[in-house]
């Protein structure tokens, strides 16, 4: 989207663009009594985020713009919260669970759009929007993933036996890690379990969707910005009956093994930032478990 300026027959000087832009772009220059006022749109170092907020703020869509969709009016967006009230809400967010079992029905292709596209209308660092996304649905490459994830967790309990001899060297908390008898039962248990032909990884789930992003230089929000969107893709999933999970081991195996990028033409300067897998819930939940309380300092 690329913001152009303004139709000066349109505007009517309400000045809520100079107000809210961001960027201060849009500006009023002073005017003696008697001179007409102006509003100016004005980008010499290409400082705008294209974050669209004078096309939303504009009441008379004076603000001319191109190589974008038309803006979209609905009745509730001047107020957000006639939409869906706090009490449904919270209904709605207390219920996401993430699912392990999955029937193994396909996702329609329609589902899985319907997904991304409330993804791209996540918020994300100075409206960046840098998340490239893959969708997987071939099995046959579900299970080339699986076989990334596995060969780590195995390589992982190879290192624990290591660690153990060595941990005089290694940090603290990593020390406490292997030193956790924990550790080495929950590695052997997956393994074992992997081993017998169940799936611990995706849990049979059809639709995988691996989410990429630069880290470097200003960039480094792009992390944050994918739990953000994928956050969004969870709750959109939960209104068209779908269950979802993040994989926080595929999430592992992709970064920590450029082999493993390349197997799914990741580029190497990329940074993957979240697993998501997707399927028809086999499961029902009739209530919503206790959290713990906040900690929390009111300053």
């Amino acid at each position: 989207m690329k913001i152009i300026g303004m139709n000066k027959e349109k505007c009517i000087k309400c000045l809520e663009c100079v107000k809210d832009c961001p960027a201060n772009l849009f500006f009023k220059p002073p005017t003696k009594a008697g001179e007409k006022r102006e509003v100016f749109f004005n980008d010499p170092y290409n400082s705008c985020i294209k974050c669209g907020h004078c096309i939303s703020i504009c009441p008379v869509k004076a603000i001319i713009f191109e190589d974008a969709e038309e803006s979209y009016e609905f009745e509730g967006v001047k107020t957000p919260s006639s939409l869906i009230n706090y009490e449904d809400l919270m209904k709605v967010l207390r219920s996401r669970r993430s699912i392990r079992r999955f029937k193994s029905d396909p996702v329609p292709k329609e589902d899985i759009e319907a997904i991304l596209e409330a993804m791209r209308y996540a918020p994300s660092a100075t409206n960046a929007q840098l998340w490239e996304y893959i969708v997987i649905t071939d099995p046959q490459e579900i299970e080339k993933l699986q076989k990334c994830v596995i060969k780590m967790m195995k390589l992982a309990r190879k290192a624990l036996k290591l660690a153990r001899i060595f941990k005089i060297f290694l940090s603290k908390s990593i020390k406490k890690l292997v030193s956790d008898p924990a550790t080495k039962i929950s590695l052997d248990e997956f393994l074992e379990r992997t081993n017998n032909g169940e799936d611990r990884i995706f849990y049979n789930a059809p639709v995988i969707i691996i989410t990429y992003a630069p880290v470097t230089g200003s960039k480094i929000m792009t992390a944050d910005d994918a739990g953000i969107a994928l956050t969004y893709g969870m709750l959109t999933a939960q209104a068209r009956d779908l269950g979802t999970c993040w994989i926080g081991f595929a999430q592992e195996a992709l970064n920590r093994f450029k082999k493993n990028k390349k197997f799914f033409r990741i580029p190497k300067k990329m940074n993957v930032n979240g697993v998501l897998i997707i399927g028809y819930p086999d499961v029902k939940y009739y209530r919503v478990p206790p959290r713990a309380e906040l900690k929390i300092k009111w300053i």
